[in-house]
């Protein structure tokens, strides 16, 4: 049982990595309703890039141009890829995705090959020892961002004007534009906002995981995080994503890797047979 807190803290912080990158998949498809396969593959490009930057510029430079390249990249590929698939099946925009997802996977060994390298230290690195479990402070940190991410997203989400506008178009996008909502602006933001989200939190778990192309990884687990809190609930993203994390981290510690790695699909099984729309996620009914 000593090693059980231990275990626990892995999962909180595996949970803090599926919980941003659920958030992420919770803004795009509230404000859209398209599911992005490609979310995690953001945060792969988020460490390499600010991994590179940081090689050949100031740390607080590299960081700001990192977060500004990947604004940009939500914006371009909205702008470009998914914008011009307004008004066709919806299928035609999950496939995009998916296919966006393996081009920028493709791209990125490419560029950056299969090696693994450790990220670099940028903020103070110690372990934190509490007497029955010891915390690194990267851990510690991609804790805490989580947490100030999902806290400054929620204020945003309810106070500000655009954080409204998208409230209203979540609701329904005809009537959303029929109150003066500028629909296409709202779609444009959340996916730039979706994208520098991932790229923040590379910023924090890169020195966890180490910068290479297989952090896409995460992106997959991530979906069973929000599917389990439910797809259009930002809170339920947080709350799926420390399920899921915990419980895989458990499993990995008492059953071993392989069982470990399908813990998030095995939740997620269960869960859509008990409560197919997600712990939080709201109920739709339509009449055929």
């Amino acid at each position: 049982m000593e090693v059980l807190p231990q275990f626990i803290v892995s999962g909180i912080f595996l949970g803090a990595v599926y919980g941003v990158i659920s958030l992420g998949y919770v803004l795009i498809y509230k404000a859209t309703h398209v599911f992005n396969f490609s979310q995690g593959y953001f945060l792969m490009l988020g460490v390499l890039l600010s991994f590179i930057f940081m090689e050949y510029l100031p740390v607080l430079i590299a960081i700001l141009l990192a977060l500004a390249v990947g604004a940009a990249m939500g914006f371009i590929i909205h702008r470009l890829a998914v914008r011009p698939l307004i008004g066709q099946p919806l299928i035609s925009a999950l496939l995009m995705t998916l296919g966006l997802a393996y081009a920028l996977q493709g791209l990125a060994i490419v560029f950056w090959g299969t090696k693994v390298r450790p990220y670099p230290h940028w903020f103070p690195v110690e372990e934190f020892d509490l007497g029955v479990i010891a915390i690194s402070s990267p851990v510690l940190w991609g804790i805490v961002a989580t947490a100030a991410i999902f806290v400054a997203v929620g204020l945003f989400y309810q106070r500000s004007k655009m954080g409204k506008g998208m409230r209203a178009t979540a609701e329904d996008h005809q009537v959303a534009q029929s109150l003066g909502i500028k629909v296409d602006r709202v779609f444009t933001f959340s996916w730039v906002l979706a994208a520098l989200l991932m790229f923040i939190g590379a910023l924090f778990f890169g020195v966890q995981g180490g910068a290479f192309h297989g952090l896409s990884e995460w992106g997959w687990k991530a979906i069973p995080a929000v599917l389990v809190g439910g797809l259009d609930s930002l809170k339920g993203a947080i709350v799926g994503a420390l399920l899921v994390g915990t419980l895989e981290a458990m499993a990995t510690g008492y059953l071993g890797v392989a069982i470990g790695n399908i813990m998030p699909f095995i939740v997620l099984l269960l869960v859509l047979i008990i409560k197919p729309y997600g712990i939080f996620g709201e109920v739709r009914i339509e009449r055929v």
